[in-house]
């Protein structure tokens, strides 16, 4: 029996004025904007991304910087939770997002930070989640791992 994960990637850009339906908001902006998850190629990388629409506005974390992106995938799913991890610890079902320049998956995290959600890329090598913040690049060993439930066929 097949297994086939509850999600698919949609191209968009911050020009794009529609989002998805089913696209994964992750939280709010301190103004009540929605934040989504999505995923971009980024300097030989591919890498979670912060998707702010209503600001045109997505961002990601790569080598202790904040970095601003045009064009990305969004997250669409159904059956999702997130779920308490730490120290790079991949949980069965885990939304792989990217890989990094050696290609070790990175999955998609999140990090409660300054009274706010923050989506970033959790290495199973380096045993943290990265996510970026005020232009920089952090890192936290315990966070929030996204985990995709299965259907079968």
């Amino acid at each position: 029996m097949a297994q086939y994960p509850l999600y698919r990637w949609v191209d968009s850009s911050i020009n794009d004025e529609n989002v998805p339906a089913t696209a994964f908001q992750i939280t709010t902006t301190t103004h009540g904007h929605p934040v989504y998850a999505g995923k971009t190629p980024f300097e030989d990388v591919v890498l979670p991304v912060n998707v702010i629409p209503k600001d045109k506005k997505a961002t990601l974390a790569l080598n202790g910087k904040e970095h601003a992106v045009d064009k990305y995938k969004l997250l669409c799913l159904n059956q999702v939770k997130w779920v308490p991890s730490q120290n790079g610890i991949v949980l069965p079902g885990a939304v792989q997002a990217g890989h990094n320049m050696n290609d070790i998956p990175l999955y998609i995290g999140r990090v409660f930070h300054e009274e706010s959600w923050i989506v970033g890329a959790i290495n199973p090598k380096y045993e943290v989640c990265y996510y970026p913040y005020q232009g920089k690049e952090l890192s936290a060993k315990k966070y929030e791992a996204l985990v995709c439930e299965f259907y079968q066929e």
